[in-house]
């Protein structure tokens, strides 16, 4: 037993460091550093062949051009856009109709409508996995847009006559 300068008696085989009431260092036996962290949540986790896989997420930038012809030479970049949203009945203004809802279809397609135009014989580019960003369902039931020449649109359906005006708005009207 060896007694200190305070007075204090401890056993001698537990202090280390100098000799002469200094301070005393305590040296740890045992482990070094932190216990190794567990999982309180790994019995519950899933195993991997047990886990759901979503399909890839298609690429957006696919894109369908007509006149087939024309791929590598159309410059669909300053094509107007058509969203389905435009000329969905069932939408309202607020998410994106832009037609009166009398005139407007239920749920059309971006594929209908390139076939609408095809009919037309008007230059267009269909882009079906691009999503309309003023309403997030229209992203997974009815996604894609519609790129219109409207140059071309302006000049097929004004040799016809002046039944096609441009409005303030920039939107095409046609007279009955």
């Amino acid at each position: 037993t060896v007694t200190s300068a305070q007075g204090e008696s401890k056993e001698s085989s537990t202090i280390m460091g100098k000799k002469g009431g200094g301070r005393v260092r305590v040296k740890q036996v045992g482990p070094k550093g932190p216990p190794p962290m567990v999982n309180p949540l790994a019995d519950l986790a899933v195993p991997p062949e047990e886990m759901i896989h979503l399909p890839p997420k298609p690429d957006s930038n696919i894109t369908h051009v007509w006149p087939v012809e024309e791929t590598f030479r159309m410059d669909y970049k300053t094509f107007s856009a058509i969203y389905p949203n435009y000329l969905d009945s069932n939408k309202t203004v607020k998410h994106g109709r832009r037609i009166s809802a009398s005139d407007a279809i239920p749920e059309p397609s971006v594929y209908e409508i390139g076939w609408a135009l095809q009919a037309l014989n008007i230059r267009h580019a269909v882009q079906p996995h691009k999503g309309y960003s003023r309403d997030a369902e229209s992203r997974w039931d009815n996604e894609g847009r519609v790129l219109v020449d409207m140059d071309a649109v302006a000049n097929a359906l004004g040799s016809v006559g002046d039944a096609v005006i441009m409005g303030n708005d920039g939107a095409f009207d046609v007279d009955d």
